[in-house]
């Protein structure tokens, strides 16, 4: 026998076939609730239930005294969902940094080809401070998040900023809750020290030590966890 589905979660998929079929776009308005209810053929109750959930993923946004709107795509929604509570093991944190690391691997020729000196002197900065920091023996997240922010800004890829930086923040969140973030001096300056090294080659205009520069970041990441350490 199958399972039932809930009458909101029908309601999420009509609502969203709904936005597909009459091919609205973010900013585009729904119709009113009653009208909208009877066009989808759902009550009001299972309709605003669904409405709310839409509004947590980031789908739907509602303007008070305007109506329900299209939202426009974002990562926001569920950077704010984050479970900050989880407790990740380390089989779920190698299987994150991995698709992290070729990410970002991934991109790297492409970034050989279009970053500009003023990027490469802004990651400089980042990387100088990040190392003044662990030698003070202090930590530097917003630096690191800035700086993998600052790497592939030449691209001018919206899309591909959000995923290096939704990788970033789930990433250290499952550090932080399995206590990898716990690491001491020397780890904190051999990582600052890595992202020194993936600038240098980045001035030397060097790909292959560039690519071999961050996946040793990487690596050095991956090997709080021996269990489950990547190989690149």
């Amino acid at each position: 026998m199958s399972k039932k589905i809930p009458a909101y979660r029908q309601a999420q998929a009509e609502i969203k076939q709904f936005i597909e079929r009459k091919g609205l776009r973010p900013g585009d308005g729904l119709p009113p609730e009653g009208m909208l209810a009877e066009d989808l053929g759902i009550s009001r109750p299972s309709l605003r239930e669904a409405v709310k959930s839409l509004e947590s993923l980031g789908i739907l946004e509602s303007r008070h005294g305007e109506g329900i709107y299209v939202k426009a795509f974002s990562f926001d929604a569920i950077l704010e969902n984050l479970p900050y509570s989880m407790v990740a093991d380390d089989a779920q944190v190698t299987d994150l940094l991995y698709v992290r690391t070729y990410l970002e691997l991934g991109a790297i020729p492409s970034v050989m080809r279009n970053i500009r000196p003023e990027h490469i002197e802004k990651l400089r900065t980042l990387a100088e401070t990040m190392l003044s920091k662990a030698l003070s023996g202090e930590t530097f997240f917003d630096e690191d998040r800035a700086f993998h922010a600052e790497m592939y800004r030449c691209l001018d890829n919206s899309f591909l900023l959000s995923m290096i930086d939704l990788f970033w923040c789930i990433f250290n969140n499952l550090l932080r809750n399995s206590g990898g973030m716990d690491i001491d001096n020397w780890q904190l300056e051999m990582t600052a020290r890595d992202h020194m090294a993936i600038v240098e080659m980045l001035e030397k205009n060097d790909k292959a030590g560039l690519m071999w520069a961050h996946a040793k970041h990487f690596e050095s990441i991956s090997k709080r966890y021996p269990k489950g350490a990547i190989q690149i």
